[in-house]
């Protein structure tokens, strides 16, 4: 069985970024309602997380590409961008950062392989030629049969936002969660690599060193994080989640 990819005259790609971006924020909210986060927080941190995805995202493509006119998604930048993002927050508003934190790096595979959905219908980030079961098919006189790399991403990085949000349940310590989800997100990501189609002719691609780049900026930018809120110190965050313990969650 083939998977036959149409012809459009228009590209969905942007559409299905922009909706994997929403729902992924809307299970944030989800999760930070159920734990107790105040309404302005939530408010507040999704806001400016949203603007530093956004900017991230575009300075990521921008380098990338080189060209200043290259406005694009780039889902590496993003995650940088929303970690920063919720940095930033947690250094503004000081309630329950490492639930904020924690629900929005879980949540990001979720948004990452929701938009390999854009990706397969645009036909980037396509797979190598491959000709058997469940092959992507692109028509026109530059398609062909391609392993299906990106429902492959859709289907791994869906598993891990499912092992993110079971890990974040199910331990009290908030911050080795968030460390153990990006410990898995970036070899996994790294792996994925070689099923592309540009993944010829070397052991180690650029796209390759990019994401072991962008995955020890996100280590970095938490260890920072937990280091300025002192969170998991006797004098840092609290049994509540709030720091020092002089801030309650109001609605």
């Amino acid at each position: 069985m083939k998977i036959l990819i149409p012809e459009l005259t228009w590209s969905p790609y942007g559409a299905i970024v922009i909706t994997s971006v929403v729902i992924g924020f809307t299970v944030v909210i989800l999760l930070l309602r159920r734990s107790g986060v105040a309404k302005q927080t939530i408010f507040y941190t999704c806001l400016l997380t949203a603007v530093c995805t956004l900017v991230s995202s575009v300075m990521f493509t921008i380098i990338q590409s080189g060209d200043l006119m290259k406005l694009g998604f780039s889902g590496l930048g993003a995650a940088i961008g929303m970690i920063g993002g919720v940095l930033i927050s947690g250094l503004i508003i000081r309630d329950k950062p490492d639930i904020v934190m924690a629900s929005f790096v879980a949540c990001a595979p979720l948004m990452y392989g929701l938009a390999k959905f854009g990706c397969l219908f645009a036909g980037c980030c396509h797979g190598k030629p491959y000709d058997g079961p469940f092959a992507i098919v692109y028509p026109g006189s530059h398609g062909g049969s391609y392993f299906p790399a990106q429902i492959v991403d859709m289907i791994v990085f869906i598993l891990i936002f499912t092992m993110g949000i079971i890990l974040i349940g199910k331990m009290k310590n908030k911050t080795l969660a968030i460390y153990i989800i990006l410990l898995v997100l970036t070899p996994v990501r790294f792996l994925l690599e070689y099923l592309r189609s540009y993944h010829e002719g070397t052991l180690i691609s650029s796209g390759q060193v990019t994401v072991l780049i962008a995955g020890a900026i996100a280590l970095i930018l938490v260890t920072v994080w937990k280091g300025v809120l002192r969170i998991g110190k006797p004098d840092g965050m609290d049994v509540s989640g709030s720091v020092n313990g002089d801030n309650k969650t109001q609605d």
